[in-house]
């Protein structure tokens, strides 16, 4: 595929994703648990108009924003702090979006208050755009494998078949595209520097993607583990090439950068929690580890993953075919990173993470498991015929698409009300 040809197909399709979420939000109330700045979403933007509006002193912000947008923080005006208790990676990749819309809004002389419409809109933007860009990386990271077609109409598939779609278009604001793309773009570095190995450019990049991915959630720290062993599992020994090419002067490389990237993050915590080091999700945290909610996780109605993405059980399906074809070190990292992230989310004080659609903490890793997914789609069609996996993503993306336009946000029923759950398989849309 030439390059003039990847670019026109990526601009087409990000301009598509814009539309339909700029569509899709149009028809919500902006200040509602529809919105794309309501509760945790508005505690991840905070960030911006604090920083750069009100310079951090919560007196200056407009009278009960705090309420306006869900408690996602809270406006200390007493003592005139910006109190949130979500880091600030999600708004730190939100932020150049952030600057050019309110530049061309002070230009042109629209009203660019916080949590307006205006910042209701750069988020419909930002999301698409990243999520785009992080197909663009995956594709490129496939294309070696796997081909140019095989590679992109897999991603497509992704994309359309899972909740990746639905966290791009209905709920933009939340962290789980970003993490996305910088999983993908880290990904795509760790892939180039072992193959070309020029400069300290490439390593510093991938430390500070590093850092940022686990600035954004920090149980992300799990996909910096894993991603090695899927992105190098076409070496003849992901070991011997990890040993051969990892140093400690690469290491500081990496790890500098990393840790630079929290410093801004320890000065907020200092300022709203009197500590540089502190953890602020108060009566909150991984409660349940010796009996994790993982039926409930996995397939309960109330946002239960195999329910609304199916698509997972192709995951495992083809981390299984990966081992048994003897690409071990890419299904054992795809099937423990599974493992690991059903645990994690299983063991929140509350398994299904409130309003969200599938299992939202699984989201991200999609990024991950996109190569064992291309590995399958090539043994599938080999197997059965390139009409089988065709078949079986088009089948995923028409039920995904359903789900995605008859739900929500939120569940209203018993957490294994099925009857209510098939409304959504088969009901009219919203």
């Amino acid at each position: 595929m030439k390059p003039k040809t990847i670019a026109l197909v990526l601009f087409l399709f990000t301009g598509l994703n814009v539309f339909l979420a700029l569509n899709r939000h149009s028809h919500s109330k902006p200040h509602s648990y529809h919105g794309e700045l309501w509760a945790d979403r508005g505690g991840y933007f905070v960030y911006l108009p604090a920083a750069i509006q009100f310079g951090f002193d919560a007196r200056k912000f407009p009278s009960g924003m705090d309420t306006l947008a869900g408690r996602g923080f809270k406006l200390d005006t007493l003592q005139g702090r910006v109190i949130t208790k979500y880091t600030s990676g999600v708004a730190m990749l939100q932020a150049p979006f952030y600057l050019l819309g309110h530049g061309i809004a002070l230009m042109v002389g629209i009203p660019a208050y916080p949590y307006g419409p205006l910042d209701h809109v750069i988020v419909d933007v930002a999301a698409p755009v990243l999520a785009s860009l992080a197909l663009l990386f995956l594709f490129l990271v496939l294309r070696r494998r796997y081909g140019d077609r095989l590679s992109a109409w897999m991603l497509l598939a992704l994309f359309a078949g899972s909740n990746l779609f639905f966290y791009t278009i209905g709920d933009p604001g939340m962290s789980h595209v970003y993490s996305f793309f910088l999983f993908a773009f880290l990904m795509f570095s760790v892939d180039q520097w072992f193959r070309v190995q020029e400069g300290s450019y490439g390593l510093v990049l991938i430390g500070v993607t590093a850092g940022l991915i686990v600035l954004v959630r920090p149980t992300n720290a799990l996909f910096l583990l894993a991603v090695p062993f899927v992105v190098l599992s076409d070496q003849s020994s992901v070991w011997q090439t990890i040993k051969a090419n990892v140093t400690l002067p690469r290491i500081f490389l990496v790890t500098v950068p990393a840790l630079m990237v929290w410093v801004p993050q320890l000065f907020y915590w200092q300022y709203a929690y009197g500590s540089a080091l502190t953890w602020p999700y108060i009566d909150e945290g991984f409660t349940n580890w010796a009996s994790p909610e993982l039926v409930r996780f996995w397939f309960a109605p109330n946002n239960g993953l195999f329910p609304y993405s199916p698509l997972f059980a192709i995951v495992i399906w083809a981390a299984w075919i990966m081992w048994r074809r003897g690409e071990r070190a890419v299904g054992a990292a795809a099937l423990i990173t599974f493992m690991a992230v059903s645990y994690l989310g299983a063991s929140w004080w509350v398994w299904h993470f409130g309003c969200g659609f599938g299992s939202r903490t699984m989201v991200e890793y999609l990024a991950l498991f996109a190569i064992p997914l291309a590995g399958w789609t090539q043994w599938a069609a080999k197997r059965w015929g390139r009409w089988m996996p065709i078949t079986v993503f088009l089948v995923l993306a028409a039920y995904n698409l359903k789900l995605v336009y008859s739900y929500g946000n939120c569940w209203f029923f018993d957490e294994w009300d099925w009857q209510a759950f098939g409304q959504l398989v088969v009901g009219p849309t919203k």
